[in-house]
């Protein structure tokens, strides 16, 4: 079934037009997992990301507990904290999934969509059921829901499942865009999609939102843009010990260290897939490999800025924004990254103010682009539009609110579309168990809690 996108309260009624100055173009560009230290350490690598940092303002982004991306992005979509927004992880407690029909707020897309101005959103996470907006939206679902593949088998799937993206001809079009064997395997990431193995490696999930894109901005006439990749996330999560000089003193001295941790985690969870190298166990040799997956991952997310810059031109903002970052787990260091609390925001474009450092929360991400669109945020948001870091000019009256009054969806049996494997990939990272409930060793779903506002900065 098709979800309205929006359920006006107070945007239209009590918002202003946005004056004609304020009208220049934003773009997130959505990587999930990026971590400051890696566009430290491999600057020479990374000339897009460098370049970025160097040009225009950044910031050190605090983010919310606990570390869970659903609900970081919903927050940095629509200005509000999990008790609010209604997405409280990947699975409530009983197992069932959060999607976008739990969403309980306005998005910035349906802020704008209200006012006639258009979004274009690829990927991004909790849009499924696709809402109906005033532009075109590509579902988190759809890499779920098509087979990741020009060569797979595609009976039963002509027709992508409802409501997976906005307008419903966008899914053909999309499918058109899933690259193939044979790009994969050219590309510079070729092998890790060759040695990753199931459930997928997430290089052909990500280039399809990249690629939806880059095909929809340019003809659209968009106010706003919104493209979410999960790679370094995924990545980081199985291969990121390999690239810390600490934990590769440790294997150099101890050539069985990395086996013993291996061994200790599977006997705590033994339903857990072997980790790489963990039959063996993680030599000095193969660490030549080993260290590489993180940072070449990263110089593929390197490209993807320098494509979307290119995209998009010199007359829009681009935010290149995180929901964390990573570092190596403190009960076993040399088998799995952890999620960490400073994730980045960085800027450029028109009325960013060059060279502004600044520390910010992720509450202030929503406000601070409905400042850059010339859109009232709401009275009720714990953050605030950072003038620090870029030059906003008088700000609207906020509007009361942008909750929604509205009733649990509906979704049927359309809940099914996609849930499976991306479930099967949520159990492979450690987020879900074989019964699709959250975690405790990675991150329980948000309860109810009390939600203290930053302090001004």
């Amino acid at each position: 079934m098709r979800v309205p996108g929006v359920l006006v309260v107070g945007s239209v009624l009590l918002g202003g037009c946005a004056s004609p100055e304020a009208r220049a173009p934003v773009v997130i560009l959505a990587l999930d997992g990026l971590e400051y230290h890696i566009l430290e350490r491999f600057s020479s690598h990374l000339p897009n990301l460098t370049a970025l940092l160097a040009e225009g303002a950044h910031a050190e982004l605090e983010v919310t507990a606990p570390i869970m991306s659903p609900i970081l992005w919903t927050t940095m979509a629509s200005g509000y904290p999990a008790e609010v927004h209604g997405i409280g992880g990947w699975t409530s407690a009983r197992g069932r999934s959060f999607t976008g029909a739990d969403v309980q707020v306005e998005r910035v897309w349906d802020a704008l969509s209200a006012e006639g101005r258009g979004s274009v959103v690829s990927g991004w996470l909790m849009t499924w059921p696709a809402p109906i907006i005033e532009g075109q939206l590509l579902s988190d679902r759809f890499v779920w829901s098509v087979p990741m593949s020009r060569e797979a088998d595609r009976e039963g799937v002509d027709a992508p499942p409802a409501a997976t993206t906005f307008p419903d001809a966008l899914a053909t079009r999309a499918a058109a865009l899933v690259p193939d064997q044979a790009w994969l395997d050219a590309s510079p990431l070729g092998y890790q999609v060759k040695a990753y193995g199931a459930p997928s490696h997430p290089l052909r999930r990500d280039e399809v939102h990249v690629r939806v894109f880059e095909a929809l901005w340019p003809e659209s006439g968009a106010d706003f843009g919104a493209l979410y990749l999960n790679g370094a996330d995924q990545v980081s999560h199985i291969y990121w010990p390999f690239q810390d000089p600490e934990c590769q003193r440790a294997i150099r001295q101890d050539p069985s260290a990395h086996k013993r941790q291996v061994d200790e985690l599977l006997a705590r969870h033994p339903t857990r897939e072997v980790p790489p190298w963990g039959e063996a166990g993680i030599t000095a040799a193969d660490l030549g490999e080993a260290a590489r997956w993180v940072p070449d991952y990263y110089a593929y997310l390197d490209e993807v800025v320098g494509r979307v810059r290119a995209t998009i031109g010199p007359d829009t903002t681009l935010l290149v924004v995180s929901d964390h970052g990573f570092q190596v787990s403190p009960t076993k260091p040399l088998v799995d990254g952890q999620h960490r609390g400073t994730a980045v925001f960085a800027a450029v474009g028109p009325r960013v103010r060059p060279g502004a450092t600044a520390k910010m929360h992720v509450f202030d991400v929503a406000p601070t682009v409905y400042a850059l669109l010339g859109l009232p945020a709401a009275a009720d948001m714990p953050g605030q539009a950072r003038a620090d870091l870029f030059d906003l000019g008088e700000l609207p009256a906020p509007v009361p609110t942008r909750t929604l009054e509205r009733g649990v969806i509906d979704v049927g049996d359309g809940a099914s579309a996609g849930d499976a494997a991306l479930r099967a990939q949520l159990e492979a990272l450690g987020y879900v168990d074989e019964d699709g409930r959250p975690n405790a060793s990675v991150g329980q779903s948000r309860t109810k809690m009390n939600v203290v506002a930053p302090a001004p900065p």
